[in-house]
């Protein structure tokens, strides 16, 4: 396993400032950005955000899309950052000043988004609104701050679509529910997306999907810990545990692992 990201709970992204060290956060987050399946749905996100545009990144971490978005609405865009995580925010305001970019970064709440109606061209949230406490009050948030026309996306995975070729079933099938019915707040968000917005009252509703294809050292560090979550609730055994976290290993030193999830882009005109 690689030292960077062992760990690393997803549930804790929920509340990043209780952690001791931001570093394997950081690492996690950089890994899922570099998956190429990912990079598509972001790159076709991109797309409707133009030159001269003001965009809202809702959970924005560090910035890694933020800047990406400050380059598309160049020269005359503006780009704003909002994060729960002052730690966060204040990583992506040295990255920021480091690289002379002009975005603004803030704390806030996806929840209660601190700026007027009709403020922004485009609003996006990526990865945010399966661990929100009310991830129905940030899509209204979004679309209440994005102009008429303008442009909401979000990208989220649907954690009921984990797969590894573990060879034991039940016991994957039993970790794998746990973390996506309990460990991850909302889960399976995605498969009530179209009828959240369409209650919203939005407008040109498009749906892309990818099947995100882990790294390797991403696929341990990732679905070992979802055994320890599993063990550390009672849902699953020390000696299950152990037997997950042996059987993963020897996928990976046998060159046999496979591991996916199935990742979401919805867009609509608010």
């Amino acid at each position: 396993m690689t030292s960077d990201t062992t760990g690393v709970n997803v549930h804790s992204f929920t509340d990043l400032d209780d952690a001791a060290d931001l570093s394997p956060y950081v690492a996690t987050l950089e890994q899922f950005d570099a998956i190429p399946q990912l990079q598509e749905l972001k790159a076709l996100a991109r797309t409707y955000t133009e030159p001269g545009d003001t965009v809202l990144d809702v959970g924005c971490g560090f910035g890694i899309e933020s800047f990406r978005l400050a380059s598309a609405v160049r020269p005359d865009g503006k780009v704003k950052g909002v994060d729960k995580s002052a730690a966060l925010i204040g990583r992506a305001r040295k990255l920021a000043s480091a690289a002379r970019i002009p975005i603004d970064f803030q704390v806030g709440n996806a929840e209660a988004l601190d700026f007027p109606d009709d403020a922004f061209d485009v609003s996006r949230v990526e990865r945010v609104l399966v661990y929100l406490p009310d991830p129905r009050q940030a899509v209204r948030e979004m679309r209440r701050v994005t102009r008429p026309g303008g442009t909401i996306s979000m990208i989220e995975p649907d954690f009921g679509t984990n797969v590894i070729n573990f060879p034991d079933r039940n016991l994957a099938r039993r970790i794998r529910d746990y973390e996506c019915d309990v460990n991850v707040p909302h889960g399976l968000l995605m498969r009530d997306m179209s009828w959240i917005l369409a209650e919203l009252g939005v407008t040109d509703i498009r749906i892309e999907t990818r099947l995100l294809v882990f790294p390797e050292d991403l696929a341990v560090d990732y679905f070992i810990q979802m055994g320890v979550n599993a063990d550390n609730a009672g849902v699953i055994s020390p000696a299950e545990r152990e037997d997950w976290t042996a059987g993963i290993m020897d996928l990976k030193q046998s060159g046999r692992l496979f591991a996916t999830i199935g990742y979401y882009l919805f867009t609509a005109k608010a």
